[in-house]
């Protein structure tokens, strides 16, 4: 079993994609909507990533985290959707061989 990450893991995966992210906005909910509901919603919009999803972010910190050595060999992943999307975006930024299965 994989140990939960910490806060600090957190810190150094966000300080590692930095370069390589759009930082997107928080939006909050127009009052109307808010005051049906008995909390607060606040949407993050992902969507406004290149690749429309969040999922550049843990492709590229994947990446990021391998050694040098073993990264130079490419990337291999499956996926009909938005991950496969992410690895591919990851891939190019950093010069990485990549091959994504559909």
């Amino acid at each position: 079993m994989t140990a939960l990450p910490t806060v600090a893991d957190i810190h150094a995966a966000a300080a590692r994609i930095r370069p390589y992210i759009r930082r997107t906005p928080l939006l909050e909910l127009h009052k109307t909507v808010r005051a049906s509901l008995p909390w607060d919603v606040v949407l993050k919009l992902e969507s406004l990533q290149v690749t429309g999803s969040f999922k550049p972010r843990g492709a590229l910190n994947a990446m990021l985290s391998l050694p040098p050595a073993e990264i130079a060999n490419g990337v291999v992943t499956a996926s009909g959707g938005n991950h496969g999307m992410g690895v591919a975006y990851a891939a190019h930024r950093l010069s990485v061989p990549a091959t994504v299965y559909v």
